[in-house]
């Protein structure tokens, strides 16, 4: 990813043509030197083969002048002379043309003064007359010797320019065999960058365009969105303060899209008149602190001049030419903002209506029990001293108004159960399970003895829970399988915890790891069929008769409204005549 980001941006591109340049450079001023170093090889081949050129005519000018003077000497004849005359112009003309060559060569000019020195000598042996014999042999005699000497000192010199020609020659003609490849290669690296720099170029044109496919068609969506979602995009530019809106950003206050000019002072023009001051001052912070905080405000829609609530927020974006800009967006929330008021209008009520049930429930609950303690209590009278005098069948009538006045009591008490149980505060402590079990079976101690009830629990555990609900969830649970146990049998109840992963419990519907506090209880009573396994937790819910088994239907309502409380699950399974058990997870 990273070199991708690499290839594709700018600075890569700029930089292979910056290294295809300078690559350009370099290879170009190679070979400039190669070129100029092979001229200047050649320009001196060229001056050796001058040299050795020159050399030799010296040589053949002086043979010239031997041969012209012996033929005057033989003949005493002047046309021999003419060679001789000019053989030494000739050589004069050959010496200036060697110390031009040669200037810049101290050990040739040298070498080229003893030459001339010998030529000069040869010379001075050259006489029109002699005086005899033995003059002439001399001369001719000490003629040769020079000569012998001027060819030693020549050929020497020729020998040293033959091999320094030799070098030049085979360095000259590797270097022009090198020139070709040199060129080729310099030409050929210079292609193969810019190939790569037109390649990438290419690329990154393809995938502009297909970008700026896709981001017509986000710009797109994004204006459908604008639409749907009842918002307006903005941009301001930190450095020049200028804005730029979103045609949806004109709609939403009221105008034709792009109607007018995107600025501040425009802007404030829709601005409710008591949100201004805020307005401004989120403004003046994006001018101190380069933020704008998210802000709510009201305005004045121009085409309808209703009020409508707005929300704005914005964040910092620099782009990659290191441009400093505020994006942001507008969104009108009036229908969210008459929500919320409606909500919490409702709320208010709410609280009034559960404030007036409350008052109701406690007023009703001691009002419902003084009427029915003073019928009690008469019931109480009637039974000590009048029943005796009543007829068999008032004594039924009795009776039955006795078991509907307990009854009711009954149902006062566990409503009233029910009702706090809704009402607590749910201010949660460490609770240790053992104690409330202990608490829960000193509770129903007369119970526990009458039913001849074992009831076995093992070391259980603690949890974060409200102590006194705990309490009356085992007191319930316990009691109900006291009342719906078997009359030929004693009662025997297990009661256990331990912990378990939500991910592991499917019926929990949790595919979290989450671990929550498994508690069972099970009993060998009459049990239940599996279908009522639901409807038993119903408020007011009774599987038996009220002649069978006494009972309101709110007990088992109390437990699972307990677990609720405690953000847990309550689960019953049962068997007809081999018990029920119960099984809550509550979360630790």
């Amino acid at each position: 990813m990273f070199k991708s980001k690499l290839f594709d941006s700018i600075g890569f591109i700029r930089s292979v043509f910056l290294i295809a340049f300078f690559i350009l450079i370099f290879l170009a001023s190679i070979t400039y030197r190669h070129i100029k170093e092979l001229d200047k090889i050649s320009d001196s081949i060229m001056n050796t083969y001058a040299i050795s050129i020159e050399l030799g005519q010296l040589i053949s000018y002086i043979k010239d002048a031997e041969t012209g003077h012996r033929g005057y000497v033989i003949t005493n004849d002047s046309t021999y002379l003419e060679p001789f005359i000019n053989a030494r112009k000739n050589v004069n003309l050959t010496f200036q043309s060697l110390n031009n060559t040669i200037k810049s060569d101290t050990v040739k000019q040298q070498q080229l003064i003893r030459i001339y020195d010998l030529v000069d000598k040869r010379f001075s042996y050259f006489k029109n007359n002699f005086a005899n014999n033995d003059e002439f042999n001399t001369d001719f005699k000490n003629g040769k010797i020079v000569m012998d000497s001027l060819r030693n000192e020549i050929d020497t010199m020729l020998s040293t320019e033959n091999k320094l020609l030799s070098t030049k020659d085979k360095l000259y003609k590797y270097n022009n065999s090198n020139t070709p490849l040199i060129v080729f290669s310099t030409f050929l690296i210079s292609i193969l960058i810019l190939g790569l720099g037109y390649m990438r170029i290419i690329k990154n044109y393809k995938d502009l365009v297909t970008q700026n496919i896709r981001l017509k068609i986000f710009d797109e969506s994004s204006k459908q969105a604008e639409i749907l979602g009842k918002y307006g995009s903005w941009v301001l530019n930190i450095e020049d303060k200028n804005f730029s809106f979103s045609d949806n950003k004109f709609r939403l206050l009221g105008c034709k899209p792009q109607s007018f000019e995107a600025n501040l002072e425009n802007l404030l023009n829709f601005i409710h008149p008591d949100d201004k001051e805020i307005f401004t001052a989120a403004f003046q912070e994006i001018e101190e602190s380069a933020m704008l905080p998210l802000i709510h405000y009201r305005i004045l829609k121009k085409d309808t001049l209703e009020v409508r609530h707005f929300r704005t927020t914005a964040k910092i974006f620099i782009d990659k030419l290191g441009n400093k800009n505020m994006i942001g967006t507008t969104q009108d929330i009036t229908e969210d903002y008459n929500k919320t008021q409606l909500i919490e209008l409702r709320n208010k009520e709410l609280v009034q209506n559960n404030k007036e049930l409350t008052e109701f429930n406690h007023v009703a609950s001691h009002d419902l029990q003084e009427p029915l303690r003073k019928i009690q209590t008469f019931i109480s009278r009637i039974e000590d001293r009048e029943k005796e005098q009543l007829s068999e069948t008032a004594k039924g009538y009795f009776e039955k108004i006795q078991e509907a006045s307990n009854r009711m009591r009954i149902l006062i008490d566990d409503l009233l159960q029910y009702s706090r149980t809704n009402r607590s505060e749910k201010r949660f402590e460490e609770v240790d399970l053992n104690q409330v079990v202990s608490n829960a079976l000193s509770e129903l101690s007369e119970n526990i003895a009458e039913k001849k009830a074992v009831i076995h629990f093992e070391k259980l555990h603690s949890i974060q829970g409200i102590q006194f609900q705990l309490e009356q969830l085992f007191i319930n649970i316990i009691s109900n399988s006291l009342k719906y146990s078997k009359t030929d049998e004693a009662v025997i109840m297990d009661i256990n915890s331990k912990k378990v992963k939500a991910f592991k419990v499917p019926k929990l519907k949790d595919d979290s790891k989450k671990e929550y506090l498994k508690i069972t209880f099970k009993d060998n009573g009459l049990g239940f069929e599996q279908e009522y396994a639901e409807k038993i937790f119903l408020l007011f819910n009774r599987l038996h008769g009220k002649k069978e088994y006494p009972g309101t239907g709110v007990g088992l309502a109390i437990c699972k409204k307990i677990v609720e409380n405690h953000k847990g699950y309550i689960f019953a399974k049962g068997k007809v005549n081999q018990g029920a058990e119960f099984e809550i997870y509550l979360p630790i």
